[in-house]
């Protein structure tokens, strides 16, 4: 459980953001690539296809990009079947450690039940986790999560006719902060689409405040040993895609060779990579120089204008409760009308725990329909 001492020392670091991230306008990059039909039975699925998709790459240019498109068993409704974009939690960095790799078994249960109830599913690899991809993920980067995302479903429409135009999005961990990505801008960037809301469960939020408080002088704390990977993580995301920050010159050799062996391995390798290694052996120079480049690149966004579901866990070690604590203090901020339901597990059974509230907020953001 966490500490009394780590829960303030987290809520004293966390300094609100105010306002709403500031995106781009949309473009016109999206485009349907092809379309693999899989055998019935691929990853437990019985309707599968493997969606290969154009959409914005690191630095904006066009590039491609892969996700699942899952069927329900039943005939579609009047209309198509609704849509629900599932974003997964952290897989890696490494073009082989997506959704399409691993066949969707990880998110089993959350996909078969939104099929269950007569919605189709479709789920980003994000950009990078495409098998063969050129770049490495572009971990927790707050634009092309969303970009990702919406341009699947753009494209999965224009392979499935049966698709309904109305959609929403759901995810859980890295996948809470995709949604969030994704919800905030889903109207503006895809205006011919009917978006009806996000639920975003355990989502990451402020991480970029708090690391921007490390650097060489930071000594060891609770949690430090976890941190370090995503850390990593991040700053190879950063360092591709702003090429104009010198990423690199706030790291030590062992601070690169970190962030270099992160950059080609999946989830499970980061502690082993991470092992031994703290802020002070990472960091040649406070991360606050580059600050509000890593505000830029993660922050979470705070404007939503259709419904917002957000489930946490208070035992939670992976995304600390104060964050998100500090998260929601900042949509109200923003005036944000948001729903909150907090229950008392950790990070990976959040997921479990919440599925039927969030089965249930979708049934009803699909209602008016």
């Amino acid at each position: 459980m966490v500490s009394r001492v780590l829960g303030v020392a987290l809520a004293a670091l966390l300094v609100a953001l105010g306002g709403s991230v500031a995106q781009a306008a949309p473009n016109s990059s999206e485009e349907l690539l092809g379309r693999v039909a899989l055998e019935p039975g691929w990853g437990t699925w019985k309707r599968a296809s493997i969606i290969e998709y154009r959409t914005e790459g690191p630095v904006g240019e066009a590039v491609s990009a892969s996700g699942l498109l899952l069927l329900p068993d039943s005939p579609a409704p009047a209309g198509g079947y609704p849509v629900v974009a599932w974003d997964h939690p952290t897989m890696g960095l490494a073009g082989h450690c997506g959704i399409t790799t691993s066949r969707g078994v990880q998110e089993q249960a959350f996909m078969q039940a939104a099929l269950d109830r007569g919605w189709a599913v479709v789920a980003p690899d994000y950009l990078g986790l495409t098998p063969g991809s050129a770049f490495p993920h572009p971990y927790l980067h707050t634009r092309t999560e969303a970009t990702s995302t919406l341009d699947l479903v753009r494209a999965a429409r224009a392979a499935e006719p049966a698709l309904a135009p109305t959609w929403a999005v759901a995810g859980a961990s890295q996948g809470g902060h995709a949604a969030l990505a994704t919800g905030s801008i889903a109207q503006q960037y895809a205006p011919e689409l009917d978006f009806r809301g996000t639920a975003a469960l355990a989502p990451e939020s402020n991480f970029e405040t708090l690391f921007a408080q490390m650097g060489p002088a930071t000594p060891h704390f609770p949690m430090e040993d976890k941190l370090i990977g995503p850390f990593a993580g991040i700053l190879a995301g950063l360092r591709l895609t702003r090429p104009d920050v010198d990423v690199n010159r706030i790291l030590t050799p062992t601070g690169r060779a970190l962030v270099d062996a992160i950059s080609s391995s999946c989830v499970e390798d980061f502690d082993r990579l991470a092992a031994g290694i703290t802020f002070a052996t990472m960091l040649a120079a406070p991360v606050s120089e580059i600050g509000d480049a890593l505000r830029a690149y993660m922050a979470a966004p705070t404007s939503f204008e259709q419904p917002l579901l957000i489930t946490h866990g208070a035992a939670d070690l992976v995304v600390p409760i104060p964050m998100t604590f500090a998260y929601l203090a900042q949509l109200r901020s923003a005036g944000t009308v948001y729903e909150f339901d907090l229950h008392t597990v950790g990070h990976k059974e959040i997921e479990e725990v919440s599925r039927n509230a969030v089965l249930e907020f979708l049934d009803k953001s699909f209602g008016s329909s």
